[in-house]
């Protein structure tokens, strides 16, 4: 009994973090699309069990086709920048070795990094 207590407390304030999360997860679309199927569309869903399915697993599809769409962005932009850094730290050693060479003691490293 105390259970069913603590789930039908527990029940509501977990609905909003969840929906949160699928949001942030991009599954607004799908979610919406099951709503959709099980309340308003439900029978045509009943009808068309085959291809109900398959909108489903397009919309999901999507979704992860984003995610992969996204992780490749960062991961670009990841090594771009690593790439960006070595340029630089090169540059600067080079400055340190033109520097060294002239018997000078100040290297101007202002452009370098901003």
């Amino acid at each position: 009994m105390l259970c069913q207590i603590l789930v039908l407390c527990a029940v509501p304030l977990l609905l909003p973090i969840l929906f949160r999360l699928a949001l942030k997860l991009r599954l607004g679309i799908p979610m919406l699309y099951i709503v959709l199927a099980l309340t308003v569309l439900h029978d045509w869903t009943r009808a068309n069990p085959e291809l109900a399915d398959g909108i489903l697993f397009a919309l999901v599809g999507l979704v992860i086709l984003s995610w992969a769409v996204t992780g490749a962005r960062k991961i670009c932009g990841f090594i771009g920048q690593c790439w960006e850094d070595l340029t630089e730290a090169e540059l600067f050693a080079q400055r340190v070795r033109q520097a060294r060479a002239s018997g000078e003691y100040t290297i101007s490293a202002g452009d370098l990094w901003y």
